[in-house]
């Protein structure tokens, strides 16, 4: 009896280790046994079922392939798939996209009646999340406070007298104190980061008279593309990476937040986790970013990223944005 239950034993282990991981750019997970790679497509089996069918799949659909081994084989980019990357190149021009020379503020974006949301939850948009996870040439791009808005019934009409004082004080504080690039890199899992040139400064631009605001205030996912769209930046490839500050809310006491990254070339948001956090601390400047930190490390690190969480059904229901 105690020989069949080892053999059960070992036949279980030998299932469940002995397998590959399919990492699909849609941030799906096949667990199946590669049995051939074409220049185009690959062949495999489902783990579940390894005597089972052949299906085959579209190596343009595929970011990575994690062998049982421990062995990775990564697709986006990659020679053999270069049918797919001359696609890519040339939907970056048939969508008449140009990176901008001078940025421009978009007095239009925006939603002034959107609705509450939660002082900790977080929504997740883009369909790339698997490369975040596993790919190493990101650029940081700082932290983007040009559409803010502090919702405060109390101080509306100090929007002139605010925004100019305290957003370098956010953004000092955030940057040197609470959200260095290697507290960030080292949350993330990434050996370095590198930081590009900042787009703090577009706040120059900004609407102070209106920074303080009555009602609720978001800025929709349509908005953030043409946030990032506007970007003015000096490389030309590789994945952006942005935290664009929404709203800080003093009715529920949260910081709003966009934590976003994008291909640099063609400016399409490739994973954007808009996220809450609760705000705490004296003063006005620790505030507010003490919830942007909360935002990014309780919520963006450890419920989303983490855990590799790739589509709202993934966050637990009392932490999701609706």
């Amino acid at each position: 009896m105690r020989s069949l239950l080892l053999l059960i034993a070992l036949i279980v282990a030998e299932i469940g280790f002995s397998q590959d991981v399919i990492f699909l750019k849609n941030g799906d997970e096949i667990e199946a046994k590669v049995t051939e790679i074409l220049s185009d497509q690959i062949k495999y089996k489902r783990a579940t079922n390894p005597t089972g069918p052949t299906y085959t799949l579209a190596i343009s659909k595929i970011f990575m392939i994690r062998y049982e081994s421990g062995d990775k084989d990564v697709f986006d980019n990659a020679k053999p798939n270069q049918t797919y990357q001359n696609k890519t190149d040339q939907k970056a021009i048939v969508s008449g996209y140009t990176p901008p020379t001078k940025f421009i503020y978009d007095s239009e974006i925006g939603d002034p009646y959107c609705q509450i949301k939660k002082p900790l939850g977080g929504k997740i948009y883009g369909d790339r999340a698997n490369e975040i996870f596993y790919r190493h040439d990101l650029v940081f791009y700082g932290f983007d406070l040009t559409y803010l808005k502090l919702t405060n019934k109390g101080k509306v009409g100090d929007g002139i007298i605010i925004a100019p004082k305290y957003f370098p004080a956010w953004n000092e504080t955030l940057t040197y104190d609470l959200l260095p690039i290697k507290r960030i890199s080292g949350w993330m899992g990434k050996p370095s980061i590198f930081v590009g040139n900042s787009v703090f400064d577009n706040h120059t631009y900004s609407d102070y008279q209106n920074f303080v605001t009555s009602v609720n205030y978001c800025i929709q996912f349509e908005d953030l593309q043409k946030i990032v769209k506007s970007y003015v930046l000096r490389e030309k490839e590789g994945i952006g990476m942005v935290i664009n500050l929404a709203s800080f809310n003093k009715e529920r006491e949260y910081s709003l937040i966009y934590v976003t990254f994008f291909d640099i070339k063609t400016r399409e948001i490739m994973f954007a986790a808009e996220v809450s956090g609760k705000a705490g601390g004296g003063g006005m400047t620790k505030h507010w970013a003490t919830g942007v930190l909360n935002a990014f490390r309780v919520m963006f690190i450890d419920q989303i990223y983490k855990p590799r969480r790739t589509q709202d059904h993934m966050i637990p229901s009392k932490l999701r944005f609706y």
